[in-house]
């Protein structure tokens, strides 16, 4: 036994020392055998003597549970490259050069480094060098599972060629055998005679069962059956359309297949016992009963899968989050949670800090312990990371979107896709959302991209139900006004709702019989100086009662104790003043008092000098004490904080806030109230949309303590909103999940500098194509199978055909003409000669597959629009008639690539069946007529004959009177039976020439417009040409029918071929035109040279904010001549955010003047280059803003905040946010000092950074420090 486990032991290290990558140091317990051995040496002795077993692959030993070797496996030996060269997750990590490397760029990664490889490239084996594909069909499995006890982590990609010897499992009697083969002999017996062991027989090869594949596991690529629409016939058609080809677009699949990559999870039994089972040993373990959508969410993440978790505000969605993170420090791995707001970005950080302990922040002005395991980030950090091939990618594990909803924002919603696009194959995800009607066609999205199932779990259940009133009281009679119009299961009382409208109408009789004098007209006219001239008059105007209103509903509200609530305002300086004018109000006991005292005091005390006592601080102070608060993004940071805790803590028992505080997290009230329901989003008033309510009232209920929650709607209109109004913005649907995906100058430079990615694949893998990506691979196999008839079409071979492409010759040209003369109608009805031509009364001959119309003589009754008239033809009997009708209804339900065949099919054939100006006979009886609607493209010639006083009104009548089927044998009045006739006599005249049409030379006479004039030239050669006996010689063949039915068939594949490769070039994506001239935008100003990413570029690449601008402004050497405050006045403009309302002016020949001259023409002439390639330089919520330049360059020469407050109207909470954003890009722009070799610039850079980072403006978040 002991020589056995002598022999074992020395196999493992013999093994592992061959294995170990040549950059590694060999371990300790290996290098310190002995000498004799000479294992020390080995890495020394590599190339000499390890040489072929080195190049080839990996040999990994297989351990049985009892630790015996029961056999090898060899991996092929991957060559990786480094991190500015490959992309492979295997690379070899990333060594900072920079002696000014922080952690924090650690963490960020490099611009010089390329991206791991995304998710999304279905190529990932071919580029990472493997062509053995992963047995479990390219789900998540294959690189993190961690439900097989087994594994051990051996799939992690992070351990590179390191690999863990795995462990075979007991064999149990019930299981069945697996068969074994014998290994083949690892022919290294050269070079270590100690090794010839290994080839004894009584090792083999242990294989895994292969297990039975799950729904889930079944490749998404296997074939899809496509369904050979119906055949559409069009009736009166020659022969050569007998077997008509549907286009038909590619046919979708049955609604449950439609979204594959989703699957929604529904309760079952089965989860709960499974639940039950996992109970014992989950990663964390929770005090109270997770819900369903919990514990289906803790399952999904137990087996390794990715979610989607749509659920109301409150209602646990931080469950999930935690479990997430729980796992990956179970697992050794790390954790990456990202919000849309930095704000909420810290409060995650304290609530993760006190549970988890090892947790990180890094946000663009604080990094807190960026090494840890769990990192909590904003959505752009995450962006930059991957776009920088950071580190921490490779063990990154889990990434948590929270607040997903937030990609429908314009201005940001773009980075959510940008990062769901990029994060690489073994990353799992979690999505955090409200809940959304369209969470499974996003989940099928994100799952398309990732080429992994995702599970959607939605609960529109809410924690604590919410009740919903209407306030009318306006004093102390009609306090209680408050009145239920829907209940906690969701049910509209109607009853209530009238209640309400009485009330409202008694108060504004009461106020017209009072005056302007009244009661509550003198205090909404006087306290808060709104209402405008309105003070008088009969109606309630909002905002001229508020004080009284607010008085007593907060009265009535405290008695019923509804106690706290949040007011929703939305507007700041509503917010201020509605906090201001209830100072008369005292809501806090003197205990509580002491406490809001003594924390205020706390907190406050972090500041510095005069901040301790600037208007605000003080204000705010006094309004904590007497149990009020503000909260919008004028507050400052700091006071916000103090806000937020003092109002979980119930000190703060009214809040006014926007609706910015609905995205903070464990906010609950006891009571919601809503200033109005309607809003300005900055560029109209409206009304909310449901979702917007829905995440604002999901304040209302606090978890454990209310049985429900109350939602209050502030009535202040002289009416109140209609019912369906209420019912829409309480309940209705919630917005849909939209794409705002748009091309950044930023995307272009950082995915052009590496070549292994292609924007056409982002663009491609974006939201906004994701029906596209849904059809792509049904498109793909209907290309092939296009592909496929296109090579078995036969060829005709025929002697007056086939030289020279005669026959192809012939249907281009009839082609050329038919869809010329379709297009230039339309333009001829425009000549007011030409539109007077075509009145009422014309005899036309019209083509129109839409109404089984193949040049025919009808009669024009009257033009509909300008793109389309109404005309009468004859047909043999009712019955045809009405089966006529029929076909068009059929015909306007095909698909448009159909109808546009088919109408071309029309037309071609009436030409080649007629000529270009003839007239198909009508029939011998004609016994019923037709009103058919006939573009004017359908016009095929007009004839000099017309008639007058057509009765178009009588003759509709009656027609409509014949489609009744009662009617339908009525016998057709004469004066219609007279147009008929007329139209039969028209007709036969026209086919033996006694009646002329009007020629496209006369049609050219009648003409203005000189363009029109050519075309109507062309017109009129192409017909002659046509026209000419000798000019086709294939006309004249004896099969030509036949010949000419067997072209359209190839000329119909051909297009189908055409149309297939367009839809799935990057040429059909929406977003392909800005992306060519954003890229002609950088071409033209050099920052892209054929197709790379130029020294220029790499400047932009280290920009995150007007990277364009900013380049420019460097490399024009704006910044150099500057004095520290002036480079950050300069600056302010891009990342300023307030606007005073008017335009700024400065003193000509100042150092403002001079600043905002330089950037405006820097700017103006960027705008010029881009306006030629019909692009833009500044993105959404980017422009440029002069308002805050002198407060900054005074805030940057060292003014105290006080006396910049004395400068400016602008709210603190602003000013703060634009220097804040303005220290990021001074760290961008010392970052791209670097790059250019400007240590000057570097330098300046860091003094501008060093200004203005103090006092207030970088005061520490209360969430990271208390």
């Amino acid at each position: 036994m002991l020589e056995e486990e002598a022999e074992r032991l020395f196999r493992l290290e013999c093994l592992e020392t061959l294995n170990w990558p040549p950059c590694a140091p060999i371990p300790s317990h290996i290098s310190k055998q002995d000498p004799s051995l000479e294992f020390h040496n080995v890495a020394n002795n590599l190339d000499s003597l390890l040489q072929p077993i080195d190049a080839p692959a990996n040999i990994v030993p297989k351990v049985d549970s009892n630790g015996k070797i029961a056999g090898f496996e060899e991996y092929e030996r991957v060559v990786v490259g480094s991190a500015n060269t490959s992309m492979s997750i295997n690379r070899a990590p990333f060594k900072q050069k920079s002696l000014h490397t922080s952690a924090l760029n650690s963490i960020k990664g490099s611009p010089g480094n390329v991206p791991f490889i995304p998710g999304f490239l279905e190529e990932i084996e071919e580029m990472m060098g493997n062509k053995e594909k992963s047995s479990n069909g390219g789900g998540e499995l294959k690189y993190l599972n961690f439900s097989d006890e087994t594994a051990l982590l051996n799939s992690v990609p992070t351990l590179g060629r390191i690999k863990i010897p795995e462990i075979i499992p007991p064999k149990k009697e019930e299981k069945e055998v697996v068969p074994t083969e014998v290994a083949k002999p690892v022919d290294t017996s050269d070079v270590f005679d100690f090794l010839n062991m290994l080839n004894s027989d009584d090792y083999t090869v242990v294989e895994k069962p292969k297990t039975s594949k799950k729904a889930e596991d079944i490749p998404m690529d296997k074939p899809i059956e496509i369904v050979e629409p119906d055949d559409t016939e069009i009736p009166n058609l020659p022969e050569i359309v007998t077997k008509p080809y549907i286009f038909g677009e590619v046919v979708s699949k049955k609604p449950g297949e439609k979204f594959e990559y989703a699957r929604k999870l529904e309760k079952s039994p089965g989860e709960e016992e499974e639940y039950q089972r996992l109970m014992p040993t989950m990663a964390r373990k929770y005090p109270f009963t997770l819900d369903y959508f919990q514990q289906s969410s803790v399952l999904c993440m137990e087996r390794g899968e990715s979610l989607f978790v749509a659920a109301h505000t409150s209602a646990g969605k931080t469950v999930v989050a935690e479990y997430a993170i729980a796992l990956c420090q179970a697992h050794k791995t790390r954790a990456v949670y990202t919000s849309p707001i930095k704000a909420l970005s810290n409060q995650k950080f304290r609530d993760f800090k006190q549970i988890f302990g090892d947790v990180g922040l890094v946000t663009g002005d604080i990094q807190l312990h960026p090494e840890a395991a769990c990192l909590i980030m904003t959505t752009e950090i995450l962006r930059s990371m991957l776009y920088n091939g950071s580190e921490v990618i490779r063990d990154l594990e889990w990434v948590v979107f929270d607040e997903v909803h937030y990609i429908n924002n314009e201005e940001r919603g773009h980075v959510w896709e940008e990062v769901l696009i990029m994060l690489p194959a073994h990353v799992k995800i979690v999505m955090l959302s409200a809940t959304v009607p369209n969470c499974v066609e996003f989940a099928d999205w994100v799952g398309r991209i990732k080429n992994r199932k995702i599970n959607v779990i939605s609960t529109d259940k809410r924690p604590v139900p919410l009740e919903h009133f209407l306030y009318t009281g306006q004093d102390g009679k009609t306090q209680r006004d408050l009145f239920k119009i829907i209940d906690r299961d969701g049910q509209f009382i109607l009853k209530g709702y009238n209640d309400a409208k009485d009330s409202k109408t008694k108060s504004n009789e009461k106020e017209k019989a009072g005056g302007s004098g009244g009661k509550g007209g003198g205090r909404g006219g006087g306290g808060m100086g709104r209402g405008g001239g309105n003070s008088g008059g009969g109606k309630n105007w909002p905002g001229k009662n508020d004080k009284n209103i607010y008085l007593n509903l907060i009265n009535f509200m405290k008695c019923a104790d509804q106690l706290p609530m949040v007011i929703f305002v939305f507007s700041r300086k509503r917010c201020d003043d509605n906090a201001q004018m209830l100072s008369s109000m005292n809501l806090t006991t003197e205990v509580e008092k002491q406490h809001v005292r003594t924390f205020f005091s706390q907190c406050i005390q972090r500041l510095k000098g005069s901040d301790k006592e600037l208007p605000q601080v003080l204000t705010m102070r006094e309004l904590c004490l007497r149990g009020f608060a503000v909260h919008h993004s004028g507050i400052l940071p700091i006071l916000k904080e103090v806000v937020e805790l003092l109002f979980q803590k119930g000190y703060v028992k009214i809040l006014f806030a926007t609706e910015t505080f609905a995205m903070g997290v464990n906010m609950p009230a006891r009571c919601v109230v809503f200033d109005s329901i309607m809003k300005h989003d900055g560029t109209e008033r409206r009304l909310l949309n449901p979702g917007e309510y829905t995440q604002m009232a999901g304040r209302a209920g606090r978890r454990g303590l209310d049985s429900t929650g109350t939602v209050v709607i502030i009535c202040k209109d002289s009416s109140i909103p209609l019912p369906d109004v209420l019912k829409n913005v309480i309940s209705g649907q919630a917005l849909r999940l939209e794409s705002k995906f748009r091309v950044t100058y930023s995307m272009i430079l950082n995915l052009l500098r590496v070549e292994q990615l292609k924007i056409e694949d982002m663009l491609q893998r974006s939201y906004v194509e994701s029906d596209s990506l849904r059809e792509s691979k049904e498109k793909k196999k209907a290309l092939c199978e296009m592909r496929k008839a296109l090579e078995e079409v036969e060829p005709i071979e025929c002697e007056t055909c086939s030289p020279n492409s005669q026959l192809r010759d012939y249907h281009d040209a009839v082609i050329a003409f038919v869809q010329k003369r379709a297009n230039i109608w339309p333009k001829l009805n425009d000549e007011n000669v030409i539109n007077k031509l075509l009145g009422s009364g014309r005899f036309l001959i019209v083509t129109s597959a839409h109404n089984q119309l193949q040049n025919e003589c009808v009669l024009l009754i009257k033009e509909l629009n300008n793109k389309s008239i109404q005309v009468l033809s004859v047909s043999k009997d009712s019955e045809e008639t009405t089966q006529k009708n029929l076909e068009a209804v059929k015909f306007s339900k095909l698909p448009k690539t159909d109808i546009n065949w088919l109408t071309e099919e029309n037309q071609i054939l009436g030409t080649t069946k007629y000529g270009t100006r003839g007239v198909a006979q009508c029939p011998q009886t004609v016994q019923s007529f037709r009103l058919s609607e006939i573009p004017l493209s359908g016009i095929v010639a007009v004839s000099k004959k017309s008639i007058k006083n057509v009765q178009s009104a009588e003759i509709l009548q009656e027609y409509n009177m014949l489609q009744i089927p009662r009617f339908r044998d009525r016998e057709i009045s004469e004066s219609i039976r007279k147009l008929m006739q007329q139209i039969t006599t028209v007709s036969q005249q026209l086919a033996s020439k006694e009646l002329e049409t009007y020629s496209w030379k006369e049609l050219r006479t009648m003409c203005q417009n000189l363009e029109l004039s050519f075309e109507t030239d062309w017109m009129e050669s192409i017909e002659s040409e046509l026209n000419l006996p000798k000019a086709f010689p294939a006309r004249h063949c004896t099969r030509f029918a036949d010949h000419f039915d067997l072209l359209r068939n190839s000329v119909r594949i051909e297009r189908k071929v055409k149309g297939l490769e367009y839809d799935l070039s990057s040429d059909a994506l929406r977003l392909s035109d800005e992306y060519q001239n954003r890229l002609k935008v950088l071409e033209s100003l050099g920052f892209v040279e054929k197709k790379m990413v130029s020294l220029k570029g790499r400047i932009g690449c280290e920009i995150h904010h007007q990277e364009l601008l900013i380049t420019e402004l460097i490399l024009d050497y704006k910044f150099h001549k500057r004095t520290p405050a002036e480079l950050a006045a300069l600056l302010s403009t891009l990342t300023c955010q307030y606007n005073c309302g008017k335009e700024v002016t400065f003193e000509p020949n100042s150092v403002f003047a001079e600043i905002c001259d330089s950037v405006k023409s820097v700017l103006t002439r960027l705008e010029s280059e881009a306006s030629k390639h019909r692009a833009h330089i500044s993105d959404v919520g980017c422009e440029i803003r002069f308002d805050l330049m002198e407060v900054v360059y005074e805030w940057a020469n060292g003014t105290p905040f006080y006396q910049i407050m004395e400068m400016t109207d602008c709210q603190e909470g602003l000013i703060v946010k634009c220097i804040q954003r303005l220290d990021e890009v001074c760290k961008d722009v010392r970052n791209a000092g670097r790059i250019v070799g400007d240590p000057a610039l570097v330098e300046k850079m860091e003094e501008v950074s060093a200004s203005i980072r103090r006092d207030i403006v970088f005061a520490a978040s209360l969430y990271t420090t208390v």
